[in-house]
């Protein structure tokens, strides 16, 4: 079960993986030939199951080699999912159904088929019923199955389609995506992608660092943090425009630098600038984007001159930079992002990633081999290159390690990025008017660092959507981090976060919180594919802002400025900041030991 587990979810959550051990007991441990294949035979085998399975949950969830032991809470999700409480809503629910199905056809299937009393008929009917307990993610990957002839024949029968072919993706005449209108909330992109993109960009796009806690977290966290609404203010006009980095924007929502667009969708970071540029929000082109930002930029300016005049918003776009070990590569783009005209674009700010001095283990990326297929084929163009444009890094190349995309396209990073030699040098390449933000700060002590270090203008909290260091903290907490210590730093430079984002009232915390902007990384990605475009990332984006917009008319809010700490309650995760700071550390990255009990400095 864990096998389907690994290809139905990559990165199941701890619960959802003892779930699946626990399915094992209810599905197989007491065989259907103990009990007479009669009906009353079958409701008597059904009862013993589920009372094995009940000792046995409690024997798993409670034993030892459990460490640290499962709260309550943790024991009553572990086994709601395992009674499939609620299918209909519960995503993990489902997931886990699928693969008790996709275990039955793989495993069972074969054998159960060839028995004697189980003719054609009964064999199609017990098909059907499989079938319908499935979600098309998982129809996906049991149409991938290497069955028997007759089990092909069988399933062909029962689904009115052609025979499933082994090894191979379900064609489009047999499973579409479903309609753009008809996905609701940010969820459904994801729940989609899982099943449209291919093994390997799902792997990509979806992969978090080790055991994906930070990954998780990221989202769970805000979900901790309540709101506190206020009543009888007049709400019947909400505006969402604001500014980030100086530059005015419709929503608070920004692009985050994302990798290998191309992937994805034919025209990867084109045509999410298309749709940010109808959308009216900021861009943040990536240096590992599939496109040079010439080609992005001349992609977003030939879009406007198509556009009516009435889509034609605003769109900031940005330069996001992870320095190369042969710095005079990185010098040559960011003379063509930011020199003025004819020479270069005079791009308005530069994000310098500070989280990746090198590349976190990303499991679920490893394991899914290469080669990486775009789901959208055009004739015109070699989609299929993983080639980065502007690093000219090598098409990935497993090794013993694996086939994570992540590692083996970023070998050209620096590792030897510091505060006292790469800002200066930085800032000797930039126009005195360019902006400079760092991304990827995970603490109050470098909140401070950068507050007051000359040249620069703004920071990300970030963590790398938990793609690096796993257990790092998540980026709501961060920000409450910098309100607990130094809540100087939001008079000093402009704070932005991402990671985790996935409702409009997420934002609407940050906001509160102090983040000027809220960036979306992944989420872009799942809306572009599937073959959604542009299309799919307005959808996205225009779900948030919708969402967005609700929470602040029932918090009564009316405009982006008036966000502000009371109308969160953070109480719950207050608890959860740290009790001290690393003032031992030093900027070179030696420790200073100062309070010989702890090592740290009290506050």
């Amino acid at each position: 079960m864990t096998l389907w587990l690994a290809k139905r979810k990559p990165d199941p959550s701890p619960a959802l993986q003892l779930a699946c051990r626990a399915q094992h007991f209810r599905r197989w441990e007491i065989p259907r030939s103990s009990y007479p294949m009669t009906r009353p035979g079958y409701l008597t085998w059904r009862a013993k199951l589920k009372s094995q399975a009940a000792i046995q949950l409690s024997e798993l969830l409670t034993s030892p080699e459990i460490q640290p032991p499962l709260s309550q809470e943790e024991i009553d999700r572990i086994a709601a999912l395992v009674r499939k409480e609620d299918l209909k809503n519960d995503e993990e629910a489902q997931i886990l159904e699928d693969v008790a199905c996709l275990v039955f056809l793989d495993d069972q299937f074969d054998d159960f088929e060839k028995k004697a009393e189980m003719d054609d008929e009964k064999v199609i009917n017990i098909l059907k019923k499989t079938w319908a307990k499935m979600s098309p993610a998982g129809h996906a990957l049991a149409l991938q199955m290497d069955m028997s002839d007759r089990a092909k024949l069988l399933i062909q029968k029962a689904l009115g389609t052609s025979p499933p072919q082994p090894a191979q993706a379900p064609s489009s005449s047999q499973i579409q995506p479903p309609p753009l209108e008809s996905l609701i909330s940010t969820h459904d992109f994801a729940t989609v992608a899982a099943t449209f993109f291919p093994p390997k960009t799902y792997a990509f796009v979806s992969s978090a660092a080790t055991d994906c806690i930070t990954h998780r977290r990221n989202s769970s966290t805000y979900s901790d943090i309540t709101l506190r609404p206020r009543v009888l203010r007049d709400v019947s006009s909400i505006s969402l425009a604001t500014t980030i980095l100086g530059q005015p924007v419709s929503s608070p929502i920004f692009a985050s630098p994302t990798s290998l667009g191309k992937t994805v969708h034919p025209e990867g970071e084109k045509e999410i600038g298309r749709a940010c540029k109808e959308l009216g929000i900021a861009q943040v082109i990536s240096t590992s984007a599939s496109f040079t930002v010439s080609e992005i930029l001349d992609a977003i300016n030939s879009h406007q001159q198509q556009s009516s005049s009435s889509s034609n918003h605003n769109h900031p776009v940005f330069f996001q930079l992870y320095v190369d070990r042969e710095t005079h590569k990185s010098e040559a783009l960011l003379s063509t992002a930011f020199s003025p005209p004819p020479k270069g674009h005079a791009l308005p700010v530069l994000f310098l990633t500070v989280d990746s001095p090198v590349i976190g283990k990303r499991e679920a990326d490893e394991r899914v081999p290469v080669p990486v297929p775009v789901p959208v084929p055009n004739p015109t163009t070699n989609n299929t290159s993983l080639v980065n444009p502007m690093t000219n890094s090598s098409p990935p190349t497993p090794d013993a390690k694996g086939a994570s995309l992540g590692r083996t396209t970023a070998n050209f990073l620096s590792p030897a990025l510091t505060w006292k030699e790469t800002i200066p040098w930085l800032r000797s390449l930039l126009p005195k008017e360019t902006k400079l933000v760092l991304k990827g700060i995970q603490s109050a002590e470098d909140a401070k660092l950068a507050s007051e270090t000359p040249g620069i203008h703004g920071i990300v909290l970030s963590n790398h959507g938990g793609r690096n260091l796993d257990t790092s903290p998540p980026s709501i907490l961060v920000l409450l981090e910098i309100h607990k210590f130094y809540p100087e730093v939001f008079d000093k430079i402009e704070v932005l976060i991402d990671g985790g984002v996935t409702r409009g009232t997420d934002i609407f915390k940050a906001l509160c919180l102090g983040a000027k902007g809220v960036g979306i990384g992944r989420g872009l990605l799942w809306g572009l594919g599937s073959g959604y475009g542009r299309e799919g990332v307005k959808r996205y984006v225009g779900i948030l802002n919708d969402e967005l917009e609700t929470t602040m008319a029932l918090c009564g809010v009316t405009d982006v400025s008036g966000c502000h700490p009371g109308c969160v309650n953070t109480s719950a995760v207050d608890h959860l900041l740290p009790k001290f700071l690393d003032k031992d550390m030093a900027e070179d990255g030696k420790f200073r030991r100062g309070n010989k009990r702890t090592g740290r400095s009290k506050l």
